[in-house]
């Protein structure tokens, strides 16, 4: 086996969320996410993590310090990852973050209606949870295909 397959913790992206936020933010808001999950540091009724953006690029190695923080910044701006400084010390600016799962449900909600539109729009049904195209019944009248004996001796 090769060492470079699941010999380390993987990193992990949603196909789905990488096509609606970008393949950098949705690996970056799901690395944030694994993290928020494990914190018990708890305000205002949210989980918070924090990290600097060295701390962010250790773990994501493949990328530039300035490549995470642009992630991060556009996450911010579309309103997907809060951030605030919870710091005893207003001198310690390192940022503190969380989710905004509510604003992730209303993107997935409204991923759910537009693949519905689509389907309408497209011809295509869901299956199972599986977009699918449906083809159009093609009725011929026999007269009208071609045919040949192969076997006549013309």
């Amino acid at each position: 086996m090769s060492r470079l397959l699941v010999n380390e913790i993987p990193v992990m992206v949603i196909p789905s969320l990488a096509m609606k936020l970008g393949l950098n933010e949705a690996v970056v808001l799901q690395q944030i996410h694994f993290w928020v999950e494990a914190s018990l540091h708890v305000v205002e009724g949210r989980k918070w993590v924090n990290k600097t953006y060295r701390e962010w690029q250790r773990q994501l190695p493949f990328w530039s310090e300035s490549t995470i923080k642009r992630a991060i910044r556009s996450l911010e701006s579309q309103g997907y990852l809060l951030s605030a400084n919870w710091n005893r010390l207003k001198l310690d600016k390192t940022k503190w973050y969380t989710i905004d799962y509510e604003r992730l449900k209303d993107l997935e909600q409204n991923e759910a209606e537009m693949s519905q539109d689509q389907c309408k729009q497209l011809e295509w049904k869901v299956v199972d949870g599986v977009m699918v195209e449906v083809l159009p019944e093609i009725h011929m009248d026999e007269k009208e295909v071609p045919f040949f004996d192969i076997d006549s001796k013309n």
